[in-house]
């Protein structure tokens, strides 16, 4: 009670003689603050919670997923702007054969699923760890058949706060940092995420089959979604983009993985991998600095205490 009117007398301070703070009235501003953060968390919660349902629920079809679409699209883009039902009813009308679309489906799917997740994430805070399988089977889904989205694989690029599921959920605003908001950045996805918490607990059998998914899935995408999609030419060429990827990145995509492994601890294994990706790359443009990296990491420079006598040496 006592802090209760302390507090009052101190949000009317422009009535008050200028006074430095006692110890009293700090601790009953602190009170103050900490219940407006817990009420804001709870509010936020409360909010993606409801989100999450309904996003679960869209999931479960490709009817679910577009029923879902069709009303968060009304609402962010008719409702909010004070624009009629018959609008909407006539775009809807326009976008008939569009949302018959299998491969438009399945994105929407897939996009309310890596939404979840990031609602997630963004719950656990630093926690994450448990959502590692989850978003590894999310990602299997997509890249394990690529052709499923036939032209719709671009929405999957987009950060899920963006999407219409998020705007019409005020979701939008939502921050999240060390978590990639596309299921499709397959670099952060794994580094991010996946590896983490192998690396932590020496899986290093499931931290390479995780690796080669991961340098699978960067060939994947350049394959059959980069350039319009265009990884191989009409006779199964392949295509400039894709042939520089097997060229250039691919080989340091393999180095990568071999080095994690090593500092993971899988030491052995990788340095005979290593030296035997140098002797196969030997011409690779970044064959001198794979080589400098392993004599280090196979060598690394002594480090001399100050004051002994190697260190007083000239």
């Amino acid at each position: 009670m006592h802090r209760t009117c302390l507090l009052a007398l101190l949000l009317s301070a422009p009535l008050l003689p200028a006074e430095p703070l006692s110890q009293a009235d700090r601790e009953a501003l602190i009170e103050k603050l900490d219940t407006l953060r817990d009420n804001a968390r709870e509010k936020a919660m409360t909010k993606i919670g409801a989100a999450a349902a309904a996003f679960r629920a869209g999931m479960a079809s490709d009817e679910a997923a577009v029923k879902l679409y069709l009303e968060c699209t009304e609402k962010v883009e008719f409702q909010d702007r004070q624009r009629s039902s018959q609008e909407f009813r006539e775009w809807k009308r326009r976008q008939d054969d569009r949302l018959k679309d299998e491969g438009l489906r399945r994105s929407l799917r897939h996009q309310l699923r890596w939404l979840v997740l990031s609602l997630e994430a963004a719950e656990a805070g630093e926690k994450r760890d448990a959502l590692a399988p989850r978003a590894a089977e999310a990602v299997d889904a997509i890249f394990a058949n690529p052709e499923q989205f036939g032209g719709n694989v671009g929405s999957l690029s987009e950060p899920v706060t963006n999407t219409v599921f998020a705007r019409a959920y005020n979701l939008g605003g939502a921050k999240l940092e060390d978590w990639p908001l596309s299921p499709l950045e397959v670099s952060a996805v794994f580094n991010q995420i996946i590896f983490p918490p192998l690396r932590q607990e020496g899986k290093f059998d499931s931290l390479r089959e995780q690796w080669l998914k991961r340098i699978r899935y960067e060939g994947v995408a350049r394959e059959h979604w980069s350039g319009g999609g265009e990884g191989r030419g009409k006779d199964g060429e392949r295509a400039p983009a894709f042939e520089k990827f097997i060229a250039e990145t691919l080989p340091d995509l393999r180095w990568q993985m071999e080095e994690d492994l090593f500092k993971a601890g899988d030491q052995q294994r990788a340095a005979i991998n290593m030296l035997a990706h140098i002797e196969a790359n030997v011409t690779h443009s970044k064959a001198r600095d794979w080589a400098e990296s392993f004599r280090v990491m196979v060598d690394p420079p002594k480090v001399v205490a100050p004051g002994t006598a190697d260190a007083a040496k000239p």
